[in-house]
């Protein structure tokens, strides 16, 4: 649905579209953790995928000021993470 004119459809009657790279992105934060090279660490795994709470705020955000869908906006957070080196 991340590409669908359903998610400005759903923006246009004030429908909240959570973008599925940020909401599904607990498992894979928590396998990353779980393959990493000092082993699993649950207060780690936790430590980031608290944090994703703040990445929906911040998309939701994005959406509002630039009056994007917040699929376009979850890539527009994405591409400036990765433009400032910020992985975490």
């Amino acid at each position: 649905m991340e590409n669908s004119p359903v998610t400005g459809l759903s923006r246009e009657k004030g429908i909240l579209y959570a973008p599925d790279c940020v909401i599904n992105a607990g498992g894979i934060i928590n396998v990353s953790v779980e393959v990493s090279v000092d082993g699993y660490n649950e207060t780690e795994a936790m430590r980031r995928i608290n944090n994703i709470s703040e990445a929906l705020r911040q998309v939701c955000a994005i959406s509002s000021e630039e009056n994007i869908p917040t699929a376009e906006a979850a890539n527009r957070l994405v591409e400036n993470r990765l433009a400032a080196g910020k992985v975490h």
